[in-house]
């Protein structure tokens, strides 16, 4: 069970205000059997002297009567509730409210004894003397009654007035908690209509000086709060406008990069059948060669056992090339979205293998300085195959525009800072300065439309950034080949490790 704060507040005060009730009870009680003590000491010390002076010439003169007078004057104070008398040696002479003589009562010492509350009575003697010579004593019993009265008196009294106390402060608490309370059940109140959307709300906690400044302090952070909610909610509206409009665009972007991956594909088909071509040339010319060879010697009757089948052999050799062709063609153009960790340089072999022939009908020489070590990466071998072959497709394109004795493009590839880079450069003069910023773009081109889509490179940059998560720059730079220095572009592919 939950207990509020006013109530917390009160019960603590009333514990606080009850213990110091307690002690202060305690404290006169204490006080109490001080004065008392004190108050029966003197009365003890004037009973001794007057017995004293009253006793003595009668012990002397063995005047028994008026030791009995004395005894019974003195037993009429109402707090003495017996008296005996008795010589040097105990023997009795006479006693007053006492039953047996030969058991004389034990002394105590101190009044307010557990002993002598528990009895009611105090018991002690007084010596008589005279002359410094002892004559007897008298044993006498102070009644405590009195006192174990006074005390529950007081203590009675004492809870009375606590009580009342008690009241009296736990309703003058309970009226001011709850004159304090109503300001935080206002502001509760205030704040949980806030909580549930009422953003207006405000509140009046009165004049007072501190209750004026939590007052001014809560309705500005309530202002503040509503002219939040509503710059939140037109940002809500304005991000979900935008959202859509990212959505539509997005949707856009994807159809686009389907047809530009669709058009690249195209263009790659063409570049593949165009490079078979380049492949195929030579080996069906020589075969051709070779056939038509042997079927001039069967014409004119010289055709021997041996050239059947030496030309038998050579076809075979040529059609296993034109076989493995295909399969490297085939293997290039194999959907593997699989990554796996491999060796930059057999990417890049595999399109060499399929770019050279073409290379070599364009009279381009390809200069490649490897690494000293073995360079990995992590990726689609065959996406970073498709860039190399881009890139040197381009280069060759850009070569064979140039009226060049000499063509070459320089690979070279190296590890610097944790980074693999890749350089391909050609001699063939560089690209011009107003559009070298632009030849990532897609749809970029400078050749004629039947020659390029302006694509390849585009998707270059795009396999490099997200796929293998590096970058590919471009500049133009000197190159030296065969004791000439030439210009060219010189594209960097830069790879994390």
């Amino acid at each position: 069970m939950r207990i509020s704060l006013a109530w917390k507040w009160v019960i603590a005060s009333l514990l606080i205000e009850s213990l110091m009730l307690t002690l202060l009870v305690i404290k006169n009680v204490i006080q109490l059997e001080n004065n008392l003590s004190t108050q029966t000491h003197i009365r003890l010390n004037e009973q001794k002297i007057l017995l004293q002076s009253a006793l003595a010439a009668p012990i002397v003169q063995m005047d028994y009567a008026t030791i009995d007078a004395i005894l019974k004057e003195t037993k009429a104070i109402s707090t003495i509730d017996y008296l005996i008398v008795v010589d040097n040696n105990n023997n009795c002479i006479s006693s007053l409210g006492w039953i047996n003589c030969d058991v004389l009562p034990k002394i105590e010492l101190d009044p307010f004894s557990s002993t002598s509350l528990e009895d009611e009575r105090f018991d002690t003697n007084i010596p008589i003397t005279l002359a410094s010579q002892t004559l007897g004593k008298v044993y006498l019993g102070l009644s405590t009654k009195f006192y174990i009265q006074a005390k529950k008196e007081m203590i009675v009294r004492s809870i009375i007035i606590a009580m009342i106390e008690l009241i009296l402060s736990a309703i003058l608490l309970i009226t001011v908690s709850k004159w304090i309370i109503k300001n935080l059940v206002k502001l509760t109140h205030t704040a949980n209509a806030i909580a549930l959307g009422d953003y207006s709300q405000r509140i009046d906690l009165g004049d007072s000086n501190e209750t004026f400044e939590l007052q001014n302090s809560f309705n500005l952070m309530a202002t503040n709060i509503e002219k939040n909610i509503k710059d939140l909610k037109l940002s809500n509206k304005k991000e979900k406008e935008l959202f859509k409009k990212l959505k539509s665009q997005l949707e856009k972007n994807y159809e686009q990069d389907l047809l530009l991956k669709h058009q690249t594909r195209m263009a790659v088909i063409g570049e593949m059948l165009n490079n078979i071509a380049h492949q195929w040339r030579q080996p069906l010319n020589a075969i051709t060669v070779q056939l038509s060879s042997l079927k001039l010697k069967n014409e004119l009757k010289m055709i021997e056992e041996r050239d059947i089948n030496e030309t038998a052999n050579s076809v075979i050799k040529y059609a296993n090339y034109l076989s493995k062709t295909i399969d490297d063609f085939r293997n290039f153009m194999k959907d593997n979205p699989e990554k796996e960790h491999f060796k930059v340089l057999d990417s890049f072999n595999k399109a060499i293998d399929i770019v050279s022939a073409s290379l070599k009908n364009h009279y381009i020489t390809l200069n490649i300085i490897e690494s000293k070590e073995e360079l990995f990466v992590d990726g689609i071998m065959n996406e970073l195959t498709q860039v190399f072959i881009n890139i040197i497709n381009n280069a060759k394109d850009i070569l064979n525009e140039k009226n060049l004795d000499e063509k070459v493009i320089e690979v070279t590839f190296y590890k610097e800072d944790s980074q693999i880079f890749i350089t391909l450069q050609d001699n063939a003069g560089g690209v011009q300065e107003d559009i070298i910023d632009k030849i990532f773009d897609p749809y970029f081109t400078t050749k004629h439309k039947s020659q390029g889509t302006g694509i390849g490179l585009y998707m270059s940059t795009k396999i490099i950034h997200e796929h293998f998560l590096g970058e590919i720059i471009v500049k133009n730079e000197d190159i030296e080949y065969n004791n000439h220095n030439y210009k060219g572009a010189k594209f960097y592919i830069i790879l994390p490790i």
